[in-house]
Parts: C-alpha cells; structure tokens; sequence
C-alpha cells in the first residue's frame, strides 16, 4: 500500500516533491479551485466590459448624453406680413403659454386641482394630461397676462410659463380671406399665410447644453439665435381694403345677400389694391370661418351674364368686324333651336348701343359675325380658362370648352356671359386691360420679400402682352362711359353716381344654375358691376359681384353699381386723383352715417326756393342756410360763418382730409389733434364750426380704431 501511494507521486521513475511542502493536499485544492474561479469571473467581467464598450457602446453613449445634455430649441418669429406702405396686416408676438413635465410632478391630483382655479379648464382634463409619462405636455397656450402671472405665483413643481411667438392680425377681419391665418404652432394655414409660408417661416435657434449635477444647464459652444422669417411686402392698399369691405358688407347686408366680392386693381400694373370677400372671417381665431368665408376672387368661379359683353364686343371692334357705329336691328335673332330677345324694347341700336342698353340680341348678331373661332382665341387672350397664377392659394381657371366645340346656341350664350365661368379676378385683370391701352397683364399680390438679412426680392412676374389695339381701348372706354347716361334712353348704370368722378363700367344681372333642377333659377341671381376709374385716364380696374340678393333689387345697376360708386369715389380721392365738378348724390332717407365719407370737392345742396311775402302778422318760416362741405382735393377748407361768441374757435371741417392736409389745417387753427387710423378723415369730435373753449380735436381715419401717430402739439 505504501508504495502504490509513493509510485503515485512518481512519474516515469522520478520522484516529484510537492510545490507547497508542509501543506495538506486538500488545502491545495482548494486554493486551485478558488483560483480557477477568480479567474473565471475576471474573464466574465472581462466579457461584459467589452460588451458595454465595444459591442454596445453607441446605445449607452446616447442614453448618456440625454442624462447629461439637452438641445434647447428656440421658437423664431414668423415674418410680418405690410401692405404697399408698409402698414402691419400680420405681426408675430410673444405670449404667454403653460407647459408641464410630468415626471417632475408628486401628487398629479393636487396639481390639477390647484391649476384648475386658475386656468379655464376642468381639473379632469388637467389630471389627465398631467398623468402620462411624459417630459413634456402642453397644457394651455397663449394665455393672457393675468393667468401666466397667476401660476408663476402659485410654483407648482413641474409646471412651467414660457414665452413663445404668437400670431396678431391687427385689422381683425379687414381682408382676412386674402390674408389668411397661421395655426397655433405658426403654420400657414389659407390665403397669403400659406402661400408665403415658406418665406414666413424663420429658422429656430438654440445649442446644446450639458448639465451639471444639480440639473443646471450650461452652453459650452454658445446658444445660436433664431432667425426671423421675411416680411412679406403685399401690393395692397390697407386703407383701399376698408373702404371695399366696408361698401361690400353694407351692400350684402342691405340687400340680404348670400356673398359678395370686391376687387381693386392698378390700371398700369394689374396689382391688387384691394381684394374682398363677405362674408369674412376674424384671421386672429377664425370667427366667421364656418359661414363660408373665402377668398371668393380666387376661389369661386361662375357665369358672369352680361358683363362678359365687354369682352365679346372688343374682340370685334379689334377684328374689324364691326365698327362703334355699326347698326344692329335688336328685335330678335335665332341661333339655334334658341329665339333671344331683349328685356328693353330697342329696335335698332349701334355697337356702342348695345353695350349701352345691355342688348343681348346685339351681342348675338356681333359674335355670329366674329365667329367662334376668333371669340375663342379672344377670351383666351383675356386670360379666361386659365390661371392667373397670382400668389394666392386655391385659384380657380374657371371653364372655358374649345371653340372648335362650340355649337351656335353655345356661341350666342358665351357672349353674353352663359357657357363660360370666370373669377373675379381673371374679369378685372382683363378689364385692366382696356384702360392701360390694350396691354394685359396678369394679376400679383406680392409686391416685395425682405429676408432677415435685408435683402429684398421680387417674385417673377410674366411678361404683359397687348390684347387689344390701343384705338380699341379707346373706344370700349368711350362705349363703357355710355353706361352711365341718364334719360329716357339711358344706360342700364344711368341711375349709379358717382361723386366727383366720371367713370365707365357695365352691368350684369345674371341667372344661377340650379343643379338640382337642372335648370336656371327664374328667382336666384347674379347681381355685378365692372368699370373704369376715371374713364379719361383709369386707374383703377373695379368688380363687384353680389351672390343671390333678395327683395325687389336684385339688378347689377342697382345692386352693384352702388358699391362701384362707393369704392370708386372713395379709393380716388384717397389716392389724391383730381376729381370733376360735383354731382351731388341723391339723399337717402334714414339716420346719416356720422363715419360716412364726405364727397370730394364742394357739394352745394340747392337752397329752398324763394318764397311768397308772408302777410303780416303771420309767422315768418325759418330757413335752413344749405350745407357746404369740401375736403382736401382743392384749395382751403370752407370758411365757417361767424361765431356767435366772438371768443369761440372756429374749428375746421377735417373730413375727406388726408393726414397731412388735416395737421397742417389743424396746426393752422392752432389746435392740437388725436388721430386714430389713416387714410382719409371720416370723422371728428367736436364738429365743425364754432366751439366755446377747444384746443384739441379728435380726428378719425377711414382705415383703423387703433392708434398710429401721437398726438401733435398745439402752435404756441
């Protein structure tokens, strides 16, 4: 037994000593084993670290950024939105908005609780969004002064206030279809907004931070600031905006209309000066949206009746197929299956005639002579059946079939305005053309971008082309004055004035189709009026459309034509245009309009006639001296007669002034003055005339209620 055990410690022969002498073989395996696992978990940890450095690496990198860095992004201001003088339409401004982390916030129920009594929102809707697991939740968005104020004071853990640009559209309504609106974020959403959109929209700053141990963050690499989107520089007028919303909503009013359309053109450029659409909407929060506002000039196509006769009669006159004074006999005339006559019983009438009379029967006979072919290429040239491509949203190309289709019943209704559908702005475009001399241009609305850098672009605009010959244009513009003539046989605008200004236009009363029925409505209407300002040297280019009034009046010269006049006047002397002798409007019955524009130069109403000796002893009547009124077209105001107490002010007549006419008259007076709005005075407090104890008078604009200039000093 014992030498088995000493033939085991020998190998081959030889004895082999033990490394560790003295120590019990037990105790040595155990020291291996606890070797070879040491080992073992080395080689383990080993492993897991070229796991967590190597293999995973990118995964933990980007879990550590997040604990110790944040990229801090800054909101940057959507760009303003001017008109052609620079007049704010659409501003961005900081407000006011709540945000929570949830993660942050302890008791959820106490929180909502507590912001309940200050927000206006139920605690339930509060809890609920404070509930998920979320770094971030909106809770209320451009909250006033007070309610942001209120939950500073409150510091609720986890619920911060935060600055953030908002959009303001200062006109409220005025032009707010065209305009447009953004959404909360700063989207465009219709109208100039999002078709500017991405001109508008600015570039958000901010850096990345690291943060310290207590959460603090800190900008190693500096904090890059937001860049302000461009200022969209539009061709409208705001002040020409408000005078054509204004007329536009009175006339669609009145006459219990379903809409209504107004747009202003620049004769020489085709730039829109105005573009309005009733109903409206408020582009600050989009009250008016679900009645149906839109921009209606762009959107809306449809059969404009007889205004298109304008078109049908030029191409013509261009042609050489007939001639200003050619003879027409108006009876009747068949195309067709189809016998037209005429609403007036005119036996024979001249070219200009028929554009005087509105004689559908003449217009028949003129195209029959031009042919479809010729009409066709004409109405193309005018731009109808395609886009203008005006820097709007939405547009319309309206429907024009090939002419080559055209059957005659289809020949003889496109001329006078059925078969066809055009929009507003394509038929003042081509209007335009008849006052800049036969010269077309199409229609733009944005006149400039200046980028935050400065620099200033301007959109391309397609090259203007002659349409007409300029002896062409002459003639319509003679044809079109015509409308207006009064008399037995007059135009059908004879009973449109308008004051100071003589202009030419054509009327249109159109019937709806009525796709239910298939039919045209004999009750539904299309009530318009089209024209020049002033006839002599245009510069402006004026639709009017009215959709289905009610009542009596639904004629396009008593309808429209009023709304015409309006605009007309009102933009002409605005823009300083030197007016004609007066033709006094007349009178309407009713309360006056104490923000009603005063007509241009002087308006005498007639004086009461002489009347019989009163016998004696009878009393003796009063007569009222007849009002005269002036504005700043011409000369110094009207003298007042003389006071009554020789220490009173005798306080000017402002209204019709520009701002400028009206300072330098009120510095002249040695009154100081409160001015509110631009544009033309449409009224003042006190009145003219002699006031006891004044130094200041408040003077009103036609274009705005909030102040745009301080108030000037008195002349010591």
């Amino acid at each position: 037994m014992i030498a088995r055990e000493t033939d085991r410690r020998t190998v081959r022969g030889v004895k082999i000593k033990p490394m560790t002498p003295g120590i019990p073989h037990a105790a040595r395996m155990r020291a291996y084993l606890a070797g070879a696992i040491l080992t073992l978990g080395l080689v383990g940890v080993a492993a897991r670290a070229w796991g967590l450095q190597i293999d995973d690496a990118d995964h933990y990198q980007a879990i550590a950024a997040r604990q110790h860095t944040s990229n801090v992004n800054i909101p940057a201001p959507r760009g303003e939105v001017v008109d052609v003088h620079g007049r704010a339409l659409a501003i961005s401004a900081d407000a006011d908005s709540i945000w929570a982390n949830p993660r942050e916030i302890k008791d959820v129920t106490e929180t909502a609780a507590k912001l309940a009594t200050i927000v206006d929102m139920d605690a339930a809707t509060l809890e609920a969004k404070l509930g998920v697991d979320r770094k971030f939740v909106w809770l209320d968005r451009h909250v006033s002064p007070e309610i942001a104020q209120a939950v500073r004071a409150a510091k609720l853990p986890g619920v911060v206030v935060q600055r953030e640009p908002r959009r303001w559209y200062p006109g409220r309504t005025l032009g707010g279809p065209v305009i447009g609106r953004a959404d909360i974020d700063g989207n465009g959403l219709d109208g100039v907004e999002l078709a500017m959109n991405q001109h508008l929209t600015g570039r958000r700053g901010g850096a990345a931070a690291v943060r310290d141990a207590r959460g603090h963050r800190m900008f190693t690499d500096g904090l890059a600031h937001p860049e302000p989107g461009a200022t969209v520089k539009l061709t409208l007028d705001r002040s020409i905006q408000e005078i054509s919303d204004s007329a536009l909503a009175a006339a669609v009013t009145t006459h219990k209309a379903k809409s209504g359309i107004v747009v202003v053109l620049d004769v020489a450029t085709s730039n829109v000066l105005a573009m309005s659409s009733y109903p409206t909407y408020d582009s600050n929060n989009g009250d008016g949206i679900k009645d149906g506002a839109r921009n209606r000039p762009v959107t809306d196509a449809f059969e404009a009746g007889s205004v298109m006769k304008l078109f049908t009669i030029a191409a013509a006159l261009d042609d050489g197929t007939v001639r200003p004074d050619s003879w027409f006999s108006v009876l009747s005339v068949k195309a067709g299956a189809k016998t037209f006559r005429d609403v007036h019983h005119d036996k024979y009438l001249t070219t200009s005639g028929v554009i005087k009379r509105s004689s559908n029967v003449g217009t028949v006979q003129i195209a029959m002579r031009l042919g479809r072919d010729k009409l066709y290429d004409a109405l193309q040239r005018f731009g109808f059946g395609a886009k203008t491509q005006i820097e709007l949203p939405g547009e319309q190309p309206g429907r024009m079939r090939s002419g080559a289709k055209w059957r005659d019943i289809e020949l003889a209704t496109i001329s006078f305005g059925y078969g066809i559908t055009v929009s507003a702005l394509q038929m003042a475009a081509a209007l335009a053309a008849f006052g800049n001399d036969g010269i077309y241009q199409p229609s733009r609305i944005v006149a400039s971008i200046t980028g935050a850098d400065g620099t200033i672009t301007q959109p391309p605009r397609p090259e203007p082309r002659r349409v007409l010959k300029s002896q062409t244009a002459a003639q319509m513009r003679k044809m079109m004055a015509s409308v207006f003539e009064g008399g037995k046989d007059g135009g059908t605008g004879g009973g449109i004035v308008v004051p100071g200004f003589k202009c030419g236009g054509k009327t249109g009363t159109a019937h709806k189709w009525d796709a239910e029925a298939k039919m045209y409505a004999p009750k539904r209407y299309l009530s318009s009026f089209i024209g020049l300002a002033p006839i002599e040297n245009p510069r402006l280019a004026i639709v009017v459309l009215i959709d289905e009034p009610t009542g009596d009046d639904y004629f396009g010269g008593k309808v429209a034509g009023p709304v015409f006049a309006t605009v007309a006047s009102e933009t002409l002397r605005y823009l300083g245009v030197p007016g004609d002798s007066l033709q006094c409007p007349p009178r309407t019955p009713g309360p006056v309009n104490p923000l009603a524009v005063i007509p241009p130069k002087t308006c005498t109403i007639p004086a009461p006639k002489p009347q019989k000796p009163v016998p004696p002893g009878l009393p003796i009547a009063v007569i009222t001296v007849p009002e005269v009124v002036s504005d700043d077209a011409g000369g110094e105001p009207m003298p007042a007669p003389p006071p009554a107490d020789p220490d009173a002010t005798i306080v000017p007549d402002f209204r019709g002034m520009s701002v400028k006419r009206a300072l330098d008259v009120a510095r002249a007076a040695g009154l100081a003055t409160d001015i509110t709005g631009s544009g033309v005075v449409s009224a003042q407090d006190p009145p003219p005339g002699p006031v006891s104890q004044i130094t200041r008078v408040t003077l009103r604009f036609s274009d705005g209620d909030s102040p745009i200039m301080a108030p000037s000093p008195a002349r010591p």
